[in-house]
């Protein structure tokens, strides 16, 4: 049980890996015109380009614990094997990153599926040394017309028809 548990009834998630505390979290959305020159010298904007989703999410994560409520211990050593719970998090953190698999992010204001993280950074001083004060920079994943398939369908000769591509990649034989 993290200490912010005592106040706060929401947990603080990045994918499965729990949170002391999220100081703060953002989502953008942006778009993007298209812009093609014509002669007069304007641009002619025709379309309009909806960009991924990015996120900020700013955590701690403590090296303190609640046993029971009201006693607080410092714990340096988690399982016994001299691994700071903030290390360990860290640890966590950066293996998702690495895994690359999308993930579903919680905030307040809403849910979003297939996100994946695209940097972390952590920074300690004398004051922050006994935890982890990071920030995750998130994306989300758009996937168009694209449908996941399993081992079991990709025996099926239905499906694994449509995935060979039905020209030759635009590549030209020369002869």
């Amino acid at each position: 049980m993290s200490i912010a548990q005592l106040f706060f009834k929401k947990g603080n998630f990045i994918s499965t890996i729990e949170l002391d505390i999220i100081i703060t979290e953002g989502a953008t959305a942006t778009a993007r015109l298209t812009e093609n020159p014509v002669e007069n010298g304007a641009n002619v904007n025709d379309h309009i380009i909806i960009e991924p989703m990015t996120f900020i999410v700013e955590g701690v994560v403590s090296n303190a614990s609640t046993s029971f409520i009201g006693q607080i211990t410092k714990n340096q050593n988690v399982f016994n094997n001299n691994i700071s719970k903030s290390k360990e998090i860290w640890d966590q953190l950066l293996e998702l990153q690495v895994d690359r698999t999308p993930f579903t992010l919680v905030q307040n204001l809403r849910r979003y599926d297939n996100v994946v993280i695209l940097s972390l950074t952590e920074n300690q001083n004398k004051d922050t040394s006994n935890g982890l004060f990071f920030t995750a920079t998130l994306k989300e994943l758009i996937f168009v017309g694209s449908q996941i398939v399993t081992s079991d369908q990709f025996n099926d000769s239905n499906i694994s028809d449509k995935m060979v591509p039905a020209t030759a990649g635009g590549l030209k034989q020369l002869s």
